[in-house]
This record gives C-alpha cells, sequence and structure tokens, in this order.
C-alpha cells in the first residue's frame, strides 16, 4: 500500500496498514529546503519543487498545494506585496462598499494573477507525484471568506449585521461563483482532492451561519462535486456549533482544527466525512518529538479508529516547526497501524 492508496482507503473508511498523515506545509516547506517564501508564492515550478522536497523530509503521505489566503484578492485586481521570505499582505481590500464588487470581473482562472501560478504548480506535483502520494490542491477560500477577504473582515462583518439583505445575497453568490470556477479549473489538473478554507465562517452563530455561509458552501461544493476529485473543507477555530451543519454539505473530508475534540467531531459528522487533524500548530512547534509522538497517538486513539482519518497539524504549521517534530507525527502514525501495542 504505497502513500496514496493509504489516504483515499482511509477516507473511504476501508482497512488501512496505519493512518495516513500530511499537513498543511507552506513556510515550513520553506524553510526546510531553503527557499525564500517571495519565490515560492510567485514561481510554480519553485513551489512544486519545494513542496516535493518537503514531503520527502517529512515522509507524509501527501502534498498540500497552496500559497497563503490572497488567492481570490490578486485574482480580482487587489494589490499584494511580496516580501522576500515571508507571507504575502494586502495592504488594503479590494472594495471600499459593498456596491462595488458589481464591478469586478474574475475571468478564466488559468489567466488570473496568483491562481494560474497555483494551477501551474499543481500540474507539475501531479505529473511528477501523483501516482505515489496523496495530492490536495487548496483553491483558498470558500464564499463567505472570499466576501470578507474582498471587503475586509470587520467591514463585512458589520455588512452581516447591518447591510442590505438582497445585496449581501447577490455578493455571496458573485464569490461562489468565483469559487466554482477556480474549483473546476483545479479539478482539472489532476488532483486527488481540493480544499477550501471557510474560517471566517466560524465566527458567527448557527442561525447566520445557516443563512449566510452554509447555503453558499452547499451551491460551490454541489457544482464542483461528480467530477472524480474529494471535496475538503475547512474551517479554523471552533465549529461545534455548525458541525451539524457542515455534516449535511457534500464533502468527503472535514479539516478539525484542535480546538475540537476528534471524537467529538466524529460524532458530530457521523461516519460518512474523513477527517483530518488535529495536532495543535503551537504544540508542534515548540513541544519535544516524544511529546508529539505521544499527542499523535493520543488523537489516533480517541477517533477510535485507524480508517478514517488522516493525521494532521489542525491548521498551517508554522515557520520554524522543527523537522524532528513532523518526524514524530509520521513515526506515530506508523506505530499505530491494527495490532500494534
Amino acid at each position: 500500500m504505497n502513500s496514496l492508496d493509504r489516504v483515499r482507503c482511509s477516507m473511504r473508511g476501508q482497512a488501512v496498514d496505519y493512518p495516513p498523515n500530511f499537513s498543511i506545509l507552506i513556510a515550513p516547506a520553506c524553510q526546510l529546503t531553503g527557499t525564500p517564501q517571495g519565490r515560492y508564492s510567485q514561481d510554480a515550478h519553485v513551489m512544486a519543487d519545494t513542496l516535493l522536497a518537503a514531503r520527502d523530509l517529512t515522509q507524509a503521505d501527501g502534498i498540500y498545494v497552496s500559497r497563503d489566503n490572497w488567492v481570490y484578492h490578486q485574482a480580482l485586481g487587489g494589490e499584494l506585496v511580496f516580501p522576500d521570505d515571508d507571507e504575502p499582505y494586502a495592504p488594503r481590500a479590494v472594495l471600499a462598499s459593498l456596491e462595488d464588487f458589481r464591478r469586478l470581473a474574475l475571468g478564466e482562472p488559468e489567466h488570473a494573477p496568483g491562481m494560474k501560478t497555483l494551477l501551474a504548480a499543481a500540474r507539475e506535483v501531479v505529473a511528477l507525484a501523483g501516482d505515489r502520494y496523496y495530492i490536495q490542491a487548496n483553491i483558498d477560500c470558500g464564499p463567505f471568506s472570499v466576501a470578507a477577504v474582498l471587503r475586509g473582515v470587520q467591514n463585512f462583518m458589520m455588512d452581516v449585521a447591518t447591510g442590505d439583505g438582497a445585496l449581501l445575497a447577490e455578493f455571496l453568490e458573485f464569490c461562489t461563483e468565483a469559487v466554482i470556477a477556480y474549483g473546476r479549473a483545479m479539478i482539472a489538473t489532476g488532483v486527488h482532492g481540493i480544499q477550501y478554507g471557510d474560517s471566517v465562517a466560524s465566527l458567527i452563530g448557527p442561525d447566520m451561519y445557516r443563512q449566510y455561509a452554509l447555503p453558499y458552501q452547499h451551491k460551490s461544493l454541489s457544482a464542483l462535486a461528480g467530477r472524480g476529485c474529494d471535496l475538503w473543507l475547512h474551517i479554523c477555530g471552533q465549529t461545534e456549533h455548525i458541525l451539524p451543519q457542515v455534516a449535511r454539505l457534500p464533502i468527503d473530508g472535514f479539516e478539525v482544527d484542535a480546538l475540537v475534540d476528534i471524537a467529538l467531531a466524529r460524532r458530530l459528522l457521523g461516519e460518512r466525512i474523513a477527517l483530518k487533524g488535529n495536532l495543535p500548530t503551537t504544540f508542534l512547534l515548540r513541544e519535544t518529538p516524544a511529546a508529539v509522538y505521544a499527542a499523535t497517538r493520543e488523537i489516533i486513539r480517541r477517533h477510535g479508529r485507524t480508517s478514517g482519518l488522516v493525521v494532521s497539524a489542525g491548521c498551517g504549521v508554522p515557520r520554524a516547526t522543527p523537522l524532528d517534530n513532523l518526524l514524530a507525527m509520521a513515526r506515530a502514525c506508523r506505530d499505530s497501524g491494527p495490532g500494534a501495542r
């Protein structure tokens, strides 16, 4: 059983020799390989080489193709600053007012700034490793979070609380169509799974989530389903209050942040959806390999079975995380197969 088989079988609840593992490695991948993050972010070949080399170093079962959470911002005309060796950042939001979204147009993702780089990197990773490792490509944000990025989080939350409901719905439909366009382009690269994060949705209660996030997640994911590619959802932070609604989405996997107990996530999401998680990122950064090993074994134990789980950090792995800690996580997975003590 190779890594690709291991991830696919685990996702589908089938027997595996041990739980697979791979995490969101961007800044650590650059650091481990000596790659300036500015080059990584802007050069598809550098991105692919960096991710492949980091996979070899960390002994992961999958490769996560991603850059940052500013891809829609850049593709829709927003200014982006690329430091030499740090994450990109936006000096200002794209939209000064909610109504301004009507002047935006995405165009073809293959030609959109940022998106074309990620698509080219995904194709290269698939060509070089897609028969051995699970390739999961991030398509940046879900509709609610795309809206927050374009408008600015604070401004958008005020729009949700006080704005024109019809205009807000129109804006979220626009963001949904952008997600669908980028998602279809990414699926066409041949990746095994795509993922988007809708983490701003964790900041709202169940009723607001049902009104402003869930319908647009459902529409975008439904439009991307049935294309031979697994669909993953990532929502950072505390999500217990919305997981019963997440369970109704047409997703194959959900990425569980460290704030949610893995056993509770399994109960709330049921058996259909694979889970990915959920070592605390600061723990992974600061603790010893022995502590990481023990915590990884405990997550697998609390999940209750080796299948249906992909072990990872709960969110993006921080820069300066020791390689020995990432290897300890991989070793704990290998030592947790059927019959292991």
